[in-house]
């Protein structure tokens, strides 16, 4: 049996993208998080999907939590392997704050720069006590950055993983996790 996804209200659709180093990546003084890192190519895409979709964008950094486009940000340096359990309470901190409380049924995430695992295991049980599923997919090199609008636009009309695959160069990154009340 198909799991079905969908629809959802592109409104109630968060874009979110992984966080960059500050090797190359950051900018050297404190800004908006939107153009924060411009060596994160997948930070402007998943931005720039965004804004043409109209949907709410959000980065998960390691040092800030889970920050908003226009929210000002300083350069560090917190490799989620590095400590962990303070990444978790930066993002415990934030996430409810910024995209809980009702507001947003799906966590679209790119993941393609950072160690999805690591992420992914302290990411979902988060969103989950919010009642948001998570959709991740990509691997390094921006792959499949370019199909975030056509996903969104299946999302909106209600679709299966199988046909979310289908339109991905790397479909074997792609996960679903829907939160608890979607879960049979």
């Amino acid at each position: 049996m198909k799991m079905e996804i969908g629809p959802y209200s592109r409104d109630r659709i968060v874009l979110c993208s992984a966080d960059a180093s500050p090797e190359r990546s950051q900018r050297q003084e404190p800004g908006y998080a939107g153009h924060f890192f411009p060596g994160a190519k997948w930070v402007g895409r998943m931005r720039n999907a965004a804004s043409n979709l109209r949907c709410k964008f959000v980065i998960l950094t390691t040092a800030h939590g889970m920050v908003g486009e226009f929210d000002t940000i300083s350069p560090y340096d917190l490799h989620i392997y590095a400590d962990t359990a303070k990444v978790e309470r930066n993002w415990r901190r934030t996430i409810p704050l910024l995209i809980g409380n009702g507001q947003y049924d799906l966590l679209l995430f790119y993941a393609g720069g950072c160690p999805k695992e690591a992420y992914l295991e302290a990411l979902k049980p988060i969103l989950h006590e919010n009642q948001i599923s998570l959709l991740t997919f990509g691997r390094a090199n921006v792959c499949d950055m370019g199909r975030v609008e056509d996903i969104v636009e299946l999302l909106t009309t209600g679709t299966d993983l199988d046909q979310l695959r289908s339109i991905l160069k790397y479909p074997q990154y792609l996960e679903f996790h829907p939160a608890p009340r979607y879960s049979q």
